[in-house]
């Protein structure tokens, strides 16, 4: 049951990011939030595809030693997009942005529960992931609802729906550009970005594409054998890369309660 304009309120600034055209994810999108009551505003998506071989070659320089193959002229999209959503964060001075992809669908009680993270005393993390789960981390956190709020050294994927602070905003921007991988994987690497990322249990969003069948990203997989093996090398590299640094920075007993979870 959608609510009136005139009833519609805001926990905090909501971003949702969207591609000029993408008409029927924005209506489908706009009528879920607006049906649970909420104040957003569309935030018009970068199209990679329209720039040219030149400025993706400068925009995001292939370096195999960070990632195992080249960004897609939409993964480069995307990575601008996000850019731009920091950048507007940063100028409004926001200390809380909710950031939404155009592809989710809200859990129950979704706005109750947003309410009661925002209610988590204390200086928030640099970035809470609210869509997506894991097995294993370690849990930091309570909402003063109940809800809970782990850390793992490889946080969730995706950015379709994630909950910024104004420092780690600046974080972001500040280590973003050149683009070496996609916007997800970035932030995955992120002792290199000093910063912190909680996710919450359960997930207050859900993929709302999770076959990919309509993604506008539209990902290039490694190709033959070397590209494989590329991929395999960065997998491990990655793998120990995050153990050591969440070691280093976290302690022995917090690492070994993020591997059990």
């Amino acid at each position: 049951m959608s609510v009136s304009p005139s009833e519609l309120y805001r926990p905090c600034p909501i971003l949702v990011i969207n591609l000029a055209g993408s008409t029927v994810r924005w209506q489908k999108v706009s009528a879920a939030l607006e049906a649970v009551g909420l104040t957003f505003e569309r935030h018009e998506a970068s199209d990679g595809r329209l720039l040219s071989a030149t400025e993706i070659a400068q925009l995001a320089p292939w370096n195999p030693a960070a990632f195992f193959k080249p960004l897609s002229p939409g993964e480069v999209g995307c990575c601008l997009s996000h850019v731009s959503v920091a950048e507007r964060i940063i100028r409004e001075g926001w200390e809380r942005t909710l950031v939404l992809e155009d592809d989710f669908l809200l859990a129950d009680n979704f706005v109750a529960r947003l309410k009661d993270l925002l209610a988590v005393p204390g200086p928030p993390a640099d970035l809470i992931k609210i869509e997506g789960a894991l097995r294993g981390g370690e849990k930091v956190a309570e909402t003063p609802g109940g809800q809970q709020l782990y850390r793992h050294r490889r946080p969730p994927s995706r950015t379709a729906a994630q909950l910024w602070s104004l420092e780690g905003a600046r974080k972001f921007l500040a280590s973003a550009q050149p683009f070496l991988r996609p916007v997800d994987v970035h932030l995955k690497h992120w002792w290199e970005h000093d910063l912190e990322i909680l996710y919450v249990r359960p997930s207050l969003v859900m993929d709302g594409d999770a076959t990919g069948v309509t993604s506008t990203i539209g990902a290039r997989p490694a190709s033959g054998l070397v590209g494989a093996l590329r991929r395999l090398r960065y997998k491990a590299s990655f793998a120990f890369a995050s153990q050591w640094h969440y070691l280093r920075r976290y302690g022995l007993v917090s690492w070994y309660r993020q591997l059990l979870g």
